[in-house]
């Protein structure tokens, strides 16, 4: 049994999104808090790690120049700073949606997602794929070179379901850090568009350009 240690909601035609961090333990302070160019964070500290979870909203227009009616999104920056184990879990999950909602997986290059839709609306949530992962361990970049996984060549921490995506933070040691990243977008239905998938199909290095982070 899991304790949630920090939840963030966001409202949508399609329901409520939720994006928490669960943990085996329940300590967590807020360390303090701040604005980006493009976003806001906030720094925690748990019992083994500190953590920064930055909120901000996707670029608009995107690269094809299109546009979508709203969008939150959510990176978290994970530090182990003790060394104890801590079991620490992301989920981002859907509720109170309508009836008529239709859930569908839509994954692709570097994406792992599914689709809320009906006949009014539809939404897009996606997180990095494996693939992008592992690629990010070999170049450990903000993905520890040590977890690099060499039989699949992509990791398994992160479970996609009909209406969650559910990510184990794999166990670190002292001084090793993860990004992980969720994104939400939603827009008027219209089923030639893809401009919510494109939303949520972000790289790590663009989104940090956007926010200004680096």
């Amino acid at each position: 049994m899991k304790n949630t240690l920090t939840n963030r909601t966001f409202k949508t035609p399609l329901g409520t999104i939720s994006c928490a961090l669960k943990s085996n333990f329940s300590f967590i302070e807020t360390q303090n808090a701040g604005h980006y160019k493009n976003g806001t964070y906030e720094k925690f500290k748990t019992s083994a790690f500190d953590i920064e979870l930055i909120e901000f909203k996707v670029k608009q227009p995107n690269y094809l120049g299109e546009t979508i009616s709203d969008s939150k999104c959510w990176i978290w920056r994970i530090t182990k700073v003790k060394n104890i184990f801590e079991n620490l879990e992301i989920k981002v999950s859907v509720s109170n949606y309508p009836k008529n909602a239709e859930f569908n997986f839509a994954t692709g290059e570097n994406l792992d997602a599914f689709e809320i839709k009906n006949d009014q609306w539809k939404l897009h949530i996606g997180t990095e794929d494996g693939e992008v992962l592992n690629y990010r361990a070999e170049n450990n970049d903000w993905f520890p070179t040590r977890l690099l996984n060499t039989k699949n060549h992509w990791q398994d921490i992160t479970e996609l379901n009909k209406s969650s995506i559910q990510t184990n933070v794999p166990e670190l040691k002292t001084g090793e850090k993860i990004h992980l990243q969720y994104l939400t977008a939603f827009e008027k239905q219209n089923s030639e568009a893809i401009n919510t998938w494109i939303a949520v199909d972000e790289h790590k290095s663009e989104l940090e350009k956007w926010i200004g982070i680096i």
